[in-house]
């Protein structure tokens, strides 16, 4: 049973992947089903399995440099990006990115989304190909550092009062959406090290995203945890079953049960995601 279930992980991790690149949210999620199923069935026979993986070459300096430069670079030529998510988070409490915090996170009024994607691409930037058909998000590398850029188009909605963010996947049905909904901010000029950016306002953003956002929680899965988030559908449960993958597969099984912590928080009544927690509470006893 156990060399058949380390098959089954390696092809349901790979499956999910494959339909996460083509936006097939069913298919990602029926393969991730089979890859826990295989995991647990693993961890119940004692074994732990472990994906090796490269450490990915990271420069901190180099990427905050990158990172104030392109919003220098973007505010001077009119378009309102500005620092997002994880960026912002580092930036605003901590005065720097967090630490091996690989993809930039920054954002744009959704109207905008295009232009400063082609924005980014003058500066030298590439668009990344391997990434989801998500219709408001898209992925710029630099190719000499392999540094990437995650840009999120945010919809205003001036009658609610309200922003949305998030990735959607234009066409497909509302559980397949993953929506944020944030408070309505606004956009201010601050000086940074490569010039003037645009600076949203960072209380009510982080907030609303993260609670408490000024106590670090180096453990904290935004995807998984966000506050921000509008339902708990399809869209949730890839990335938490995607994300609970990657860390039991990452060996460190009491890490694997702390995010499983969160996963329940937010959906304790699924009997599968018990039984799953189950196999590690056994192994980890």
């Amino acid at each position: 049973m156990s060399e058949a279930a380390l098959q089954q992980i390696q092809s349901g991790h790979a499956g999910a992947q494959a339909a996460l690149l083509r936006g097939e949210l069913e298919a990602m999620h029926g393969h991730l089903v089979r890859t826990l199923d295989a995991l647990a069935d693993v961890t119940r026979a004692g074994l732990v399995a472990r994906q090796e993986r490269p450490p990915v070459p990271w420069d901190e300096a180099r990427a905050e440099q990158l990172v104030w430069e392109l919003l220098a670079r973007l505010k001077g030529a009119g378009c309102h990006v500005f620092p997002y998510a994880g960026t912002l988070l580092g930036l605003e409490r901590d005065g720097r990115l967090l630490p091996n915090d690989k993809d930039a996170d920054l954002a744009v009024w959704l109207e905008d989304f295009a232009l400063a994607g082609r924005l980014l691409q003058q500066t030298g930037l590439q668009r990344a190909t391997d990434v989801p058909p998500f219709g408001n998000m898209a992925t710029y590398v630099e190719p000499r550092t392999g540094y990437s850029v995650d840009l999120f188009g945010l919809r205003r909605d001036p009658v609610a009062g309200a922003i949305e963010g998030g990735v959607w996947l234009y066409g497909r049905p509302a559980s397949w959406q993953r929506v944020l909904v944030l408070p309505w901010f606004d956009l201010s000029a601050r000086s940074g090290p490569a010039g003037e950016v645009w600076w949203p306002e960072a209380d009510r953003l982080l907030a609303a995203v993260y609670g408490d956002w000024r106590t670090p929680r180096p453990e904290w899965d935004s995807l998984v945890s966000s506050c921000a988030l509008r339902e708990v559908n399809l869209n949730w449960h890839c990335w938490a079953l995607q994300h609970l993958a990657q860390a039991w597969l990452s060996g460190d099984l009491a890490r694997t049960r702390r995010l499983f912590d969160q996963v329940l928080a937010r959906a304790g009544g699924d009997a599968r995601l018990q039984a799953w927690c189950a196999a590690l509470d056994e192994a980890l006893r």
